[in-house]
């Protein structure tokens, strides 16, 4: 099946998504470029975000300016981590386990 019989003539876009209401999104790289993105979207939509970044500084300013856009409640956290680094993404596995009771994407 093609993308076109799939997704119709405009292929797929964020328009496409229902409601994320009480939906968990974590994402990596999440402070600018696609994840950044992505995060708009899927707070745009109603869900919670949690942003696995290694930089914490580039992750405040980027969730300063999503409350900007999104207003001070929008549900959107950071937890630090490097995917260089095993045990930078053990701690952040443990941290996003303790913090999170289920992720659904």
């Amino acid at each position: 099946m093609t993308n076109a019989k799939k997704f119709g003539s405009n292929g797929w876009t964020p328009k496409r998504l229902g409601p994320l209401i009480g939906k968990i999104n974590v994402i990596t790289g999440a402070n600018s470029g696609a994840g950044l993105e992505a995060t708009r979207v899927f707070l745009s939509k109603g869900a919670r975000v949690v942003m696995l970044n290694r930089n914490a500084d580039k992750s405040a300013a980027a969730i300063d300016n999503l409350q900007q856009e999104f207003g001070v409640d929008a549900n959107v956290t950071f937890v630090q981590m490097d995917l260089a680094v095993l045990g930078s993404v053990r701690a952040a596995a443990t941290k996003v386990l303790d913090d999170v009771p289920m992720i659904d994407a």
